[in-house]
């Protein structure tokens, strides 16, 4: 879609590497409700299903399967064309799109309550995208996402604070970056000649180890530091928020000691980086 080639449909799995194929669906049919999704699964059952049409799924098939059955499914579930609508309509829409917000949720648990409970409560959880378990001061990051910060805050608020073991959740707002002409146009270049290595920055990694760091800073190098961090080795999101951290990372390697050495680069070698905290990311998506 970046490259302004619409998608025509998406076909997943249930099991994905780093998300629940059915939190996708959830996830995709919440921004893009006439995308048609079709969901398959080697494990699936009567109950699967039903889970998909409640989501709003276009379809469910259960491996093995016929390239031929995937195309009748498909076919099945077309829905008439819908009255074209004039650019500015469109504009609008898309421009709605852009302004829903983001932000990063870090929760602690009370030890006396079953972790595995709460987790996947929080993990099927309307607007929230990503659920991680981690190791350090907190128990799980969430990624959130909705149409204002007033929603975002509330949710926090009136849904998450009243879940059972839940003691307390840090809130990090995920904001623009407010960046000279000069630091826009220098991504931009380093952005576009990468795309033409058939490189893309953000894609997660298969098989790699994560974890979040988050880090403290001095404001006056926050440009600086932001030019730095975006295009380094190993780090595949570099999101900007507002609080107490400055910036909150994902980096990714094959190994735990490699990804520790690479915060220890960025403590000891950015100028303005006043703290980094690693918050390592358990893989419970087999739990």
């Amino acid at each position: 879609m970046k490259r302004g080639i619409p998608i025509a449909c998406v076909v997943t799995d249930i099991r994905l590497p780093d998300i629940d194929g059915l939190k996708l669906l959830k996830v995709i049919k919440s921004l893009y409700p006439d995308l048609p999704v079709f969901v398959i699964s080697g494990y699936g059952d009567e109950i699967t299903e039903e889970i998909v049409r409640k989501e709003k799924g276009d379809g469910f098939l259960p491996k093995p399967f016929m390239v031929d059955d995937l195309v009748a499914l498909m076919e099945k579930s077309k829905k008439p064309a819908r009255e074209t609508r004039p650019d500015r309509e469109l504009g609008l829409e898309i421009q709605k799109e852009k302004r829903s917000v983001s932000s990063y949720a870090f929760v602690t648990m009370d030890d006396r309550h079953l972790f595995e409970n709460v987790y996947r409560k929080l993990y099927f959880m309307d607007k929230v995208l990503y659920c991680d378990a981690v190791i350090g001061d907190w128990q799980v990051v969430l990624l959130m996402q909705s149409n204002s910060r007033k929603d975002l805050h509330d949710f926090v608020e009136n849904s998450l604070m009243n879940i059972e073991g839940i003691v307390t959740v840090e809130l990090l707002d995920i904001v623009e970056p407010l960046l000279s002409e000069e630091a826009k146009n220098v991504v931009q270049m380093v952005e576009d000649s990468l795309q033409e290595e058939g490189w893309r920055r953000g894609e997660k990694r298969p098989n790699a180890l994560s974890c979040y760091v988050l880090l403290e800073i001095e404001e006056e190098f926050f440009e600086s530091i932001y030019k730095q961090l975006y295009f380094m080795e190993d780090v595949v999101h570099c999101d900007v928020t507002h609080g107490r951290y400055g910036f909150v990372l994902l980096v990714q390697a094959p190994t735990f000691d490699l990804i520790k050495k690479r915060v220890a680069h960025i403590s000891r070698n950015i100028e303005g980086v006043l703290k980094a905290r690693e918050l390592r990311i358990m893989n419970l998506f087999e739990m």
